[in-house]
């Protein structure tokens, strides 16, 4: 099982395992907890002398990208991300967050300031341009009042944190179009991510490829 592992030039660390969201297009929604070739499946969750020493491990090089992903939600566990950040940063590493933007909200507070100083970049998962699209899309407890506190995420990140970014993958009813004008009213680049189901590998992307709309 793996909590740091290489894949196209990026060093990942895999955090948790627990998420917020259901997502359709996920691998685990699936029962699929192989993300290139490696077993994220067991409830790791490492501390932040073993996450670090995982990523050395993983053939960590100077100068190389790194980021908090796996197939869990990084934030659930905001104090390793914070520490294990600062430490990489200091080290010459650039630091990306991939998160769902429900912090705040799990929280019951305003996080972001936490952020200042850990990471270099946050891509936040908008995925819809309104609470309906999203709910289906990215079932959770919350339902559709989640988008709203993802889309204030965004904002008050922007604060705190160099680079943010709205990301969105496009599958089946999700308005591209849409979530673009909806990034661009909140001041960030968005981030399309093509579709491949997690059961077949098949591509669903409607015609789009991996892109940064400004």
């Amino acid at each position: 099982m793996a909590v740091a592992y290489a894949y196209d030039g990026v060093m990942y660390l895999a955090v948790t395992r627990r998420c917020t969201l259901h997502c359709v297009f996920c691998p685990k929604t699936h029962g699929i907890w192989t993300v290139a070739g490696n077993d994220l499946s067991k409830d790791a969750e490492p501390d932040v002398a073993t996450l670090v020493a995982a990523a050395d491990a993983a053939g960590l090089v100077p100068g190389q990208a790194v980021a908090f992903v796996g197939l869990g939600e990084p934030t659930m566990r905001l104090d390793v991300v914070e520490a294990v950040g600062r430490l990489l940063r200091a080290r010459g590493h650039w630091v990306r967050l991939v998160t769902d933007g429900l912090a705040n909200l799990r929280a019951g507070q305003d996080v972001t300031p936490r952020l200042a100083g850990a990471v270099d970049e946050v891509n936040v998962s908008l995925n819809a341009h309104n609470g309906e699209v999203y709910a289906r899309v990215c079932p959770n407890p919350h339902g559709a009042a989640a988008h709203a506190q993802v889309c204030a995420f965004i904002g008050q990140l922007k604060a705190h944190v160099p680079k943010v970014v709205a990301t969105v993958v496009a599958v089946e009813g999700v308005d591209v179009p849409a979530c673009q004008a909806l990034a661009a009213s909140l001041g960030v680049a968005l981030r399309v991510r093509p579709y491949f189901d997690p059961r077949t590998e098949a591509p669903h992307d409607h015609g789009t490829h991996l892109r940064t709309v400004p």
